[in-house]
C-alpha cells in the first residue's frame, strides 16, 4: 500500500519555513532597522503572463505580496513605507482595463480599513498623494475615507503615491524632494 507523504512533507517544510522566518527576524531586528522603505509596484501583468495566470489574478497577487511585505516591515519596526502604486502611464491602457484597475483599487482600500487588517493591527496612518484628481470618483472617496479613518493612528505611516509620472530622470528628484517634505509634515 502506497502512503501519501505529500501532506506530511508540506507540513514539515511549512514548519521549517516558519521557524527560519522567526530566526531571520530575530537577527534582523538586532541591527539598525531603516525608518523608511519604498516599494514600486510594477510587473503584475508580466508576472501573470509568465506564470500563465488568469486575467485579474495579476493585481490580486501583487496586492497580497504588498501586504505580506508591509507586515514584515511593520514587524521589524519600520515606521514609514511608501508605495508607488499606479503611474500615469496606466491610463494609456484600454478603458475597460483602467476601469477594472480603479475598481480593484477602491476594493483594496476598503479592505485595508477592515477590523482585522494590517493597517489596524499596526496602527498605520494612510496617506494618498500625487494626482488624485485623475482617479475615478469612487476611488477618491475611498481614499479620503481611509485617510480620515486612520488619521488617529500614530505608530506607522503608509504613503501611497498614485497617478504619478514615470519619467525616471524627471520624476526621481521631484518625488524624493516632495516625499521628504511630506514625511516631515506628517511627523
Amino acid at each position: 500500500m502506497h502512503k501519501d507523504t505529500g501532506g506530511i512533507t508540506s507540513h514539515l517544510l511549512g514548519g521549517l519555513s516558519s521557524c527560519l522566518r522567526r530566526c531571520i527576524f530575530g537577527i534582523l531586528s538586532m541591527g539598525p532597522v531603516p525608518h523608511h522603505i519604498t516599494f514600486i509596484i510594477d510587473g503584475n501583468r508580466r508576472f501573470a503572463k509568465k506564470s500563465n495566470l488568469a486575467e485579474g489574478i495579476d493585481h490580486k497577487a501583487g496586492f497580497s505580496s504588498l501586504i505580506f511585505m508591509l507586515r514584515y516591515c511593520y514587524k521589524l519596526g519600520v515606521k514609514y513605507v511608501t508605495v508607488y502604486a499606479f503611474s500615469i502611464d496606466n491610463f494609456k491602457r484600454k478603458p475597460k482595463e483602467v476601469q477594472s484597475l480603479m475598481e480593484f483599487m477602491r476594493e483594496k482600500i476598503e479592505e485595508l480599513l477592515q477590523d482585522k487588517s494590517t493597517i489596524n493591527e499596526y496602527g498605520v496612518k494612510l496617506h494618498f498623494i500625487e494626482n488624485l484628481q485623475l482617479l475615478a470618483e469612487p476611488v477618491r472617496i475611498s481614499m479620503k475615507k481611509a485617510m480620515k479613518v486612520t488619521a488617529h493612528n500614530k505608530h506607522r505611516v503608509l504613503l501611497v503615491c498614485v497617478a504619478l509620472t514615470t519619467s525616471f530622470f524627471g520624476a526621481i528628484p521631484f518625488i524624493l524632494f516632495n516625499l521628504s517634505l511630506y514625511i516631515n509634515k506628517i511627523i
